[in-house]
């Protein structure tokens, strides 16, 4: 399957903190954005942006992967780590070699199968009410 002319966005919180982290600690979503943005240096087929909020807190650290006409989705429980970095950006190197962007379980990395703190439509299923009646692969 042909990639989508678009990039897909891969959206990283910056404001995650681990749980318990002391408050004046660096917040550990800044350092997956880091990581993330490291990683995707030279990779023109996805673009990195960090966000000041996705409201997965207590699931942080949270970041999210999207583009227009696919399924998007929301990540939480990621390791700030260059290991965290590169299976996002796995996901989103998929998610952009999909034309309606679904990644099934069995394809993404182990770390990010069991975070998935949401699966959305794209909106023009929405709008069309295709959304209704679409049964999701797998």
């Amino acid at each position: 399957m042909l990639p989508s002319p678009e990039p897909s966005t891969l959206l990283v919180c910056t404001r995650c903190r681990a749980a318990g982290a002391d408050p004046e600690s660096p917040r550990a979503g800044a350092a997956l954005l880091a990581a993330a943005c490291a990683a995707a240096a030279d990779d023109c087929a996805i673009r990195v942006i960090g966000i000041a909020c996705l409201s997965g807190c207590k699931r942080a650290c949270a970041a999210a992967v999207m583009a227009p006409g696919k399924v998007g989705y929301v990540f939480g429980d990621l390791p700030a780590d260059p290991e965290g970095a590169a299976d996002l950006l796995a996901v989103a190197r998929a998610h952009q070699t999909r034309a309606d962007g679904f990644l099934p379980r069995a394809d993404r990395p182990e770390r990010l199968r069991a975070g998935i703190l949401a699966r959305l439509p794209p909106l023009a299923w929405v709008e069309t009410g295709e959304g209704n009646t679409l049964a999701w692969p797998g």
